[in-house]
């Protein structure tokens, strides 16, 4: 071999050596980039129409209380160690959480509503359910929380109850995962229901965080839409689609949520759905992983003894633009997944979705 022939040798191999680890870095770019998305309603605990309706001041503190104690019922610390079971089994890198509720009691002897608020807490759900997603060794953050609703209100026990109700993102702690931003606020299209002595105003919103996971950047939006009358639904979901919204930024949005619409109008209209979809969101559940049935059970006091409640879809996970979802799965919606004593996790069942990162 001749000197000029052994340069160009050594040359051609130190440079087919040093393509190696360029090549090796270009394949793990390459690699898709996986994000698990959970949507779950909690359930605020009991059926808050049953006051709505009442004939006087007397039989409306009567089902207060019937409610209230429907609450205690469904007592949430049982069904709090479910919901940490499903995020442990499913893994979800960010969860958007509905109907988180704060249940709290005035003294003895004071019936004047709002007049004087109550403050003795009886059941915090965020806080418990933080509490047993650490025991089971599971590590989130808050990322974001929006109150909504806040209503109180006196019953036949002799004091004021009151509800205040959250929505809540919670973020899981992994390096490849940072909380960059936290926003949320109320939709102006709220509801009043009147009630014997009052007017009781039922408020929405959203709630979003800005996340960096894995160098993709992405919004998560998390919300939850109107139940009880169907134009104040779709004004809000036009509201969340609008510009100047929370989808309203550049880069990948996702949203979860209980929209309280079923995409094929099986027993909620899709009204508001169409209205989603419109503003560029694209459902990300396949007819390949199942009906994805979350929608719900028949008794408000989750005891239902079997699983014939679950026959529409309206908690979601959407995204915008169009995201490939790989693997899709319904928590909280068979017979095993309830406690000893017959609870069930939620009135709803969950949605966790996998979607693959552009």
């Amino acid at each position: 071999m001749t000197d000029w022939t052994r340069r160009a040798f050594v040359c051609a191999l130190t440079l087919t050596l040093a393509m190696v680890p360029a090549a090796s870095a270009a394949a793990a770019t390459r690699k898709p980039v996986e994000l698990r998305v959970m949507t779950r309603n909690i359930y605020l605990g009991g059926d808050i129409f049953r006051p709505i309706g009442a004939t006087d001041l007397a039989d409306f503190e009567r089902r207060g209380g019937e409610l209230w104690a429907e609450v205690q019922g469904t007592y949430f610390p049982t069904r709090a160690k479910l919901l940490a079971r499903e995020v442990k089994q499913t893994k979800p890198d960010l969860i958007g959480l509905q109907e988180v509720a704060l249940w709290r009691r005035g003294p003895a002897g004071v019936q004047d509503g709002p007049a004087t608020p109550a403050t003795q807490v009886v059941y915090d759900f965020l806080r418990t359910l933080r509490r047993e997603l650490a025991r089971a060794g599971l590590r989130y953050r808050l990322g974001s929380r929006q109150q909504e609703t806040d209503i109180e209100a006196p019953i036949d026990a002799g004091y004021d109850v009151r509800l205040t109700m959250f929505d809540a993102i919670l973020v899981k702690r992994r390096p490849d995962l940072r909380i960059r931003r936290a926003l949320g606020t109320n939709y102006d299209e709220t509801i009043g229901v009147r009630t014997p002595g009052s007017v009781v105003t039922s408020t929405r919103g959203w709630t979003a965080v800005d996340v960096t996971f894995k160098r993709r950047r992405l919004r998560l939006v998390n919300t939850h839409l109107e139940s009880f009358y169907g134009p104040t639904r779709e004004a809000q979901a036009r509201e969340l689609v609008a510009a100047g919204g929370p989808l309203d930024v550049r880069g990948q949005k996702i949203v979860t949520g209980d929209m309280n619409s079923d995409p094929l109008g099986r027993e909620s209209d899709a009204e508001a759905f169409n209205i989603l979809r419109s503003g560029g969101l694209v459902d990300t559940w396949p007819r390949r992983f199942g009906p994805g049935f979350t929608c719900c059970l028949n008794q408000s006091d989750a005891r239902d003894p079997d699983t014939s409640g679950f026959d529409h879809r309206i908690d979601l996970v959407m995204a915008k633009p169009r995201l490939r979802a790989v693997r899709g799965v319904v928590v909280g919606d068979e017979l095993r997944d309830r406690a000893a004593n017959g609870l069930w996790p939620s009135d709803h069942a969950g949605a966790v979705v996998t979607l693959r990162l552009r």
